[in-house]
């Protein structure tokens, strides 16, 4: 069963020993930032800051996806594909929207625990003031303190499919902060919509402090057409209590933190600059501000924050977490795919190897040209394929396929001109740039003008002769390693 909330889960944590309490006297400016990084890439537990200057009711937790086995705790499970796979099974009767009543439909009766539950909030409303958040400054050239682990919560318009992001906030003053949703975020998709009903002010709130588990469903790539509250009722294997604002958003029942209010599309201010997860501060842009207009709180609320920067930190795991939950949706989409690897140092959104059963010639080309067209595998600048008895998740599996099998004049595609993410500072129009694709899977004659050589292996009897020997050999050398 799915943590209720992130009381639930701190509570569950420390009852293992894995919660580092901090009673020093710490900064949210620079200091809790610096302290989490280093944490994170020592992979240490979650840290929970008692004693945050000027915050005096509020606690500061960081590094809760502290390294894959905190990602296995959080989900009850190391199987992460299996998510991904139950609903697949489950999509053709899915329900769009949050409140329909799945139970009702015959043949899918298990959805209905999966729903979301209206429910009492456990917050009450305060004084409507963003100063008196323990918001984060990461980096010392940040523009000001940000939320990094929020999410900023709306509603579609016209499908009323429930939408929330993990985007960038920045707080400007008491009542205002920025929004930082790129284009292609459903934040921004669905302020689009708005916009072009010709309304400019979108409803929003901006919630902090839930579950694991549903901040992570922020994180995660989701399918427009699912509902997110739905999504991560799958993943919680319980629906998500919620109660709706005044302003019709509706947001967890147990959150930590709740900021409602509105966006204003008319009015653009300068965003960043921002030390962000490729390891440099992004440029200022032009984005929208969030008008906060109530504000709500539990008791000694505590405030869920992370620290962006060079890789392994918290959005590492989250990332690979990602990976493995939605590899059901890319094999169901790109049938040719074995597996996927999105190495936590490619950034996720830079570096992609794929293993594929291959069948024909030019088959790895088809699969890159499929994989640019697949969701957000599309901000890929660097695709790999390689065959499916490559242990893709070991590197070094990965450079022995490419030295053996690559031919750059034949095997390497470069696609100029493509829509990539639009943090990326390498091109000189973002998001325009160029993309490869790599062919490191075993050539056809078709391909290679002849056969494939073949490859190395043992005399089945020599290796059963060897095995006794081998194996004191292997005894010695532990025995030496010992001493």
């Amino acid at each position: 069963m799915a943590f209720k909330d992130l009381r639930d889960y701190i509570k569950f944590m420390k009852s293992k020993g894995k919660i580092i309490e901090v009673d020093d006297s710490v900064d949210a400016n620079l200091e809790i930032a610096e302290i989490n990084r280093s944490a994170a890439y020592m992979k240490s537990y979650p840290l929970l800051f008692k004693n945050v200057k000027g915050f005096k009711d509020w606690n500061v937790i960081t590094n809760v996806y502290y390294s894959m086995e905190g990602i296995y705790e959080i989900f009850g499970t190391k199987r992460l594909e299996s998510f991904g796979e139950e609903l697949i099974n489950n999509m053709n009767v899915a329900p769009a929207t949050m409140l329909e009543k799945v139970k009702s439909l015959p043949g899918i009766m298990k959805l209905g625990a999966y729903a979301p539950k209206i429910k009492k909030p456990e917050f009450k409303e305060r004084d409507a003031n963003l100063d008196k958040i323990p918001a984060l400054k990461t980096w010392p050239l940040d523009a000001g303190r940000y939320f990094t682990l929020s999410l900023v919560m709306t509603k579609d318009p016209l499908t009323r499919i429930n939408n929330f992001g993990i985007y960038r906030v920045q707080l400007l003053n008491k009542k205002e902060a920025i929004i930082h949703w790129q284009a292609f975020k459903r934040g921004a998709m669905t302020a689009a919509k708005y916009k072009e009903m010709g309304i400019n002010k979108v409803p929003v709130a901006i919630v902090n402090g839930i579950d694991p588990i549903t901040t992570f469903v922020g994180a995660s790539p989701v399918p427009h057409s699912i509902d997110k509250y739905l999504f991560a009722g799958i993943l919680r294997n319980d629906g998500v209590c919620v109660h709706k604002l005044k302003n019709g958003i509706f947001v967890p029942s147990y959150a930590e933190s709740v900021m409602e209010g509105y966006v204003d599309l008319n009015d653009m201010r300068t965003e960043g600059p921002f030390g962000d997860h490729l390891g440099y501060y992004t440029p200022q842009e032009k984005y929208p501000v969030f008008k906060l207009e109530k504000f709500y709180s539990r008791d000694s609320p505590i405030f869920h924050a992370t620290s962006v920067g060079k890789p392994p930190l918290e959005d590492a795991w989250i990332g690979k977490a990602v990976e493995r939950i939605f590899l059901p949706f890319v094999k169901m989409a790109v049938p040719d795919i074995v597996d996927m690897n999105l190495p936590e140092f490619g950034l996720f959104n830079s570096i992609g190897i794929f293993s594929i059963n291959k069948r024909y010639a030019a088959q790895a080309k088809r699969v890159m040209m499929a994989i640019w067209g697949t969701g957000q595998l599309s901000f890929l600048k660097f695709v790999i394929i390689v065959d499916k008895d490559v242990e893709i998740q070991d590197m070094n599996n990965v450079l022995y396929a490419m030295a053996t099998t690559v031919d750059p004049g034949r095997d390497v595609l470069v696609v100029p001109n493509a829509f990539n993410d639009t943090l990326d500072h390498t091109v000189p129009n973002p998001p325009l740039g160029s993309k490869i694709g790599i062919d490191a899977t075993r050539k056809f004659k078709e391909e290679l003008g002849r056969e494939w050589p073949k490859e190395v292996e043992s005399d089945k009897e020599i290796i059963k002769k060897a095995a006794s020997i081998i194996k004191k050999i292997e005894e010695a050398m532990n025995k030496k390693n010992r001493v």
